[in-house]
């Protein structure tokens, strides 16, 4: 048991060197979330902000999976970190989990911001709630991550794939605003990624409308996280074994 902590934690030390050496990526991080913050209050008040606490905490999830770890496997690969790693005792498991507990930087700092505003407002359960929902997106994203990453034959054009992933399915579905505000038969094209998908599960936990009936993104994320296990355990054994 000792072993595979100490390879995880060295894995875990080697990716975290980033975190001194380039802080501002935090810092961008929490100057992003105040703007978000700003706005959605001039657009919708207190409930608002509330929106806020549960997009960033789910698309900051699933950020970490899409784009933080699969760069990082992506810059491993293009350094020939990589090779070394898979001809050390290093195993598949000891190598992702130690990167996942690096990346969790960025969801951790965004969580350290909201909780003056959590304590404002009163929204402990908020997020919660919005933690638990998040868990089935992370593992999904790093899931989707690991699948693009490993079928790329040159990484070194990783960021320009999952940025715009990781952006564009938290900023275009409903995860900032809700869903009700899109026509009907929308509302379930909207639904079926898995950043809105949770998003809306949470929204309906939390009190703060129904699009549809709940049964349907959590129809949706089980299915995300079935298909990705599956795929990911494929591509996995196929790049580190």
């Amino acid at each position: 048991m000792i072993i595979p902590l100490r390879k995880v934690c060295g894995i875990a030390y080697l990716c975290s060197r980033w975190i001194l050496r380039q802080p501002a990526w935090l810092i961008q991080n929490v100057l992003t979330l105040i703007g978000f913050s700003i706005l959605l209050y001039a657009w919708g008040g207190v409930e608002g902000l509330r929106y806020i606490i549960i997009a960033w905490i789910i698309g900051g999830l699933w950020s970490t999976g899409v784009n933080i770890v699969a760069q990082e496997v992506g810059w491993h690969r293009m350094m020939y970190l990589h090779d070394m790693l898979i001809a050390s005792p290093i195993k598949p498991v000891h190598y992702l989990i130690g990167m996942f507990i690096t990346s969790l930087i960025f969801p951790v700092i965004g969580l350290l911001t909201m909780i003056p505003l959590a304590y404002i407002l009163n929204a402990w359960n908020i997020m919660l709630i919005s933690l638990i929902m998040g868990l089935p997106v992370l593992l999904t994203s790093i899931m989707v991550g690991l699948i693009i990453v490993m079928r790329i034959e040159k990484p070194v054009n990783i960021s320009a794939i999952t940025n715009p992933i990781a952006w564009l399915l938290v900023i275009l579905p409903p995860v900032y605003y809700p869903a009700w505000i899109l026509p009907q038969p929308l509302r379930y094209v909207a639904l079926i990624i898995p950043t809105s998908a949770s998003a809306e599960i949470s929204r309906q936990l939390i009190g703060l409308g129904a699009s549809i009936s709940i049964w349907y993104p959590l129809t949706v994320i089980t299915v995300w996280i079935i298909i990705g296990i599956l795929l990911a355990s494929r591509t996995i054994k196929w790049g580190l074994e």
